[in-house]
């Protein structure tokens, strides 16, 4: 999972998305407009119910 945040139109937001997706979706938000300023791997662990 990667962690995407960014800012368009003065809105900051973020986002986590599946490695695969990750590229795809920077590119696409950056051709919107977006600054994406932070974009990192996490690990995505299961909560336990």
């Amino acid at each position: 999972m990667v962690l995407i945040s960014w800012s368009l139109s003065g809105d900051r937001n973020h986002e986590t998305v599946a490695f695969h997706e990750a590229r795809h979706r920077r590119r696409e938000l950056e051709a919107r407009g977006a600054v994406v300023y932070w974009s990192e791997r996490v690990h995505h662990y299961p909560h336990a119910c």
